[in-house]
């Protein structure tokens, strides 16, 4: 028998025949994942630091799979709920880098060739709305918006994936805006102060379109009816269809 087995025997041994009225946490002597059952023989109540120990030492009695079963279990020891008292002290840290360590290498072995459970589940209209709302007024950090832009700058869309983004368009509004969409969004925005450089932006943009000669007001059209061209602003107010030269 090993060190870590007679320490580890010691720690249950003694749980069996003590009763305590502090806090305490359920454990399987044989942990369930190695066979053990739910019997009343194979339980004792440990403290939270006894608990996490025994965990750490079944880490050390064991090999082959049944070791990566207790990785597993000792890195979910972690975990933090309302119904558990984590222990924290000295031990985890000691023991902290070395456990992610191995998780990682198991984890991802025991996870190779694997396909991940929700590749292909559709997304539901429920949770695509939840998504939309938990998006609305989130800001992200200017070192975010970089790695995202770098993480898919050159990427090619596959035809599946246009496929897919055309059906999820598939019935919303394109071109001009509805009245009421107009509205929507004018109530939306009102009272809402503009962005710092809002203003500064626009200026540049409209520069730039001049510059290029793609301002709406250097693009002219010629009205069918009476064959004056003008802007794109007054074309819209006083020709085409509202034109006074139109044969009625």
């Amino acid at each position: 028998m090993d060190k870590y087995t007679r320490w580890y025997n010691q720690i249950t041994d003694r749980a069996r025949n003590r009763i305590m009225e502090d806090y305490t946490e359920t454990h399987h002597i044989k942990p369930r994942s190695l066979g053990g059952t739910d019997d009343i023989h194979n339980l004792v109540k440990l403290t939270a630091r006894e608990h996490f120990i025994c965990h750490w030492l079944l880490t050390k009695m064991t090999t082959g799979e049944d070791r990566a079963k207790m990785i597993y279990a000792l890195n979910g020891m972690k975990r933090s709920n309302k119904f558990a008292q984590r222990y924290e002290t000295k031990i985890t840290a000691r023991v902290y880098e070395s456990l992610k360590k191995e998780f990682s290498a198991v984890h991802s072995a025991t996870m190779k060739g694997r396909k991940p459970w929700n590749v292909g589940i559709p997304i539901t209209e429920e949770q695509r709305e939840k998504n939309r709302k938990a998006a609305i007024g989130k800001k992200f950090s200017p070192e975010t918006i970089a790695k995202r832009s770098a993480k898919i700058k050159g990427q090619k869309r596959s035809e599946e994936t246009r496929l897919l983004m055309s059906l999820s368009a598939k019935g919303k509004l394109k071109g001009p805006m509805s009245e009421e969409e107009k509205l929507k969004r004018s109530l939306a925005l009102k009272g809402k102060p503009k962005q710092k450089g809002h203003g500064g932006r626009i200026s540049a943009t409209v520069a730039a379109q001049l510059a290029a000669g793609t301002h709406y007001t250097q693009i002219k059209l010629t009205c069918p009816h009476c064959g004056i061209q003008a802007s794109k602003a007054r074309y819209n107010g006083y020709h085409g269809d509202k034109c006074k030269h139109k044969a009625s």
